[in-house]
């Protein structure tokens, strides 16, 4: 069963302590093989037992707590040429478009706030606070590649949703970045947001470049990620810990990607 669980999570997402009456060395050596973050052997002390619990308790909390830091630092690393190509479309509005300009502003100047914000390392934020991030983001790249960037909005009416912080706006900076704008011609983003009894399933879908076999388990697995992707592994690992599942990446070359997740509507 231990192996099992190691199949899904790592022993620093779900410690497992081993309470059994078998002493053996080879046991022993045969419990932490299987992915055991401690093993205790019967009779134990009660005191004893409470301290090592408490111990991968601690273990555990640190890490989602790293999770999240490690989140909020991922929004907060802005890239340099995104500050610049958003400057640059400032500096063009202002020649011929004023009102058009103070529009763009107001946008980067939200996005600004919130990629700065301490509720990024809180562990829910309303399913609205992170929709307002996608939509400050969204129209500053609209702004920059026009038509051949679309956005289209599938919202259910989900005003008590609760989802973690950046797990949105990762996804949705990805599939414009690694997605849509390497096409010549674009394409659609399509941001959906489905209630199915008492779980929500959030979807990203874009008709892009798409992504073969390989590739999608690489950002998964967190190995060798594409520059800027970073944050869908961080994001795959905070859902499943959280939730007990990750992220659903379906793909193909020249198709385009869907990415999504289930959580609980009342948590």
């Amino acid at each position: 069963m231990c192996a099992a669980i190691r199949t899904r999570f790592s022993s620093a997402e779900l410690p497992v302590l081993l309470l059994t009456a078998r002493a053996r060395v080879e046991d022993i050596e045969a419990g932490f093989q299987s992915g055991a973050n401690d093993y205790v052997t019967k009779p134990v002390d009660t005191m004893e037992l409470r301290s090592r619990v408490k111990a991968l308790t601690t273990l555990r909390k640190s890490v989602s707590d790293k999770m999240r830091m490690e989140a909020a630092w991922l929004q907060a690393q802005i890239q340099p040429h995104f500050l610049f190509n958003t400057l640059n479309s400032v500096a063009s509005l202002s020649e011929f478009d004023t009102p058009r300009m103070r529009k763009l502003l107001e946008a980067f100047s939200h996005f600004l706030r919130t990629s700065f914000a301490y509720r990024n390392v809180e562990k829910v934020v309303p399913l609205e606070y992170e929709l307002e991030l996608v939509r400050s983001y969204l129209y500053i790249e609209k702004e920059r590649f026009g038509e051949r960037l679309r956005v289209a909005w599938e919202l259910d009416e989900a005003q008590d949703l609760m989802i973690p912080p950046l797990s949105l706006q990762p996804l949705v900076e990805n599939a414009v970045r690694h997605g849509l704008m390497r096409r010549k011609s674009g394409g659609e983003i399509r941001i959906c947001v489905k209630l199915d009894g008492q779980f929500a399933e959030i979807s990203i879908v874009d008709n892009g470049v798409g992504m073969d076999e390989e590739t999608r388990q690489r950002i998964i697995a967190q190995t060798n990620v594409p520059s800027g992707g970073i944050g869908l592994p961080n994001t795959h690992r905070r859902l499943k810990q959280i939730y007990g599942k990750g992220l659903r990446i379906t793909s193909e070359p020249d198709r385009g990607t869907t990415i999504s997740f289930i959580i609980p509507v009342n948590q």
